[in-house]
């Protein structure tokens, strides 16, 4: 064999062997990869507060409060806990609670929550004047597929001491946003 040919042959050899050991790293890592990454997604939460406290003297106090939150949910992940709480009129303080979880289908699921009522002498009291569960036995969760959104009102009024008229209107709504979408929107 001349010197030529097995010059041209050389680089033939080199790049066949670089090759191999490019097949076998790729093979290596797919056989020692990672885990997949859990399925994600973006719970957008938008809270309205309508709360009224009723003055036997002077005029009633109209409070609008909001909230509004956005956290990231996954598959592998037990239900998660979120907790938002409003006042009005330096007596009245309303809360709402719920979970959430990502399902396999990557809907957002709210299985159970709760809308608190609380009047006293102040917005820091514990007396618990009404309220309301939601998502339990007998009721619906409520589902948001990836994409859309839900809304639900809790109507909550202070039934525990027969004063009907100081009251709160609460609106939640939930998004799922996909987490590709955010980066799309700018968010």
């Amino acid at each position: 064999m001349s010197s030529a040919s097995r010059r041209r042959r050389r680089p033939f050899v080199v790049a066949a062997a670089a090759l191999s050991m490019a097949v076998t790293t790729a093979l290596g890592t797919t056989a020692h990869s990672a885990p997949q990454r859990a399925v994600t997604a973006t719970l957008v939460s938008d809270i309205t507060y309508q709360i009224m406290d009723h003055e036997d003297w002077g005029p009633n106090e109209r409070c609008t409060r909001t909230d509004h939150s956005r956290d990231g949910l996954s598959e592998a992940e037990a239900p998660r806990s979120f907790a938002f709480s409003r006042t009005c009129g330096g007596e009245i303080r309303v809360e709402i609670d719920y979970k959430a979880r990502l399902s396999h289908d990557r809907s957002i699921v709210i299985p159970e929550g709760h809308v608190k009522f609380f009047e006293g002498s102040s917005v820091v009291t514990n007396d618990e004047d009404g309220g309301l569960d939601f998502g339990f036995t007998g009721e619906p969760q409520t589902i948001i597929p990836g994409g859309e959104s839900r809304t639900r009102s809790f109507y909550v009024q202070n039934s525990a001491e027969g004063e009907p008229d100081d009251h709160a209107l609460v609106t939640v709504t939930w998004t799922n946003v996909k987490n590709y979408q955010l980066h799309r929107i700018g968010h």
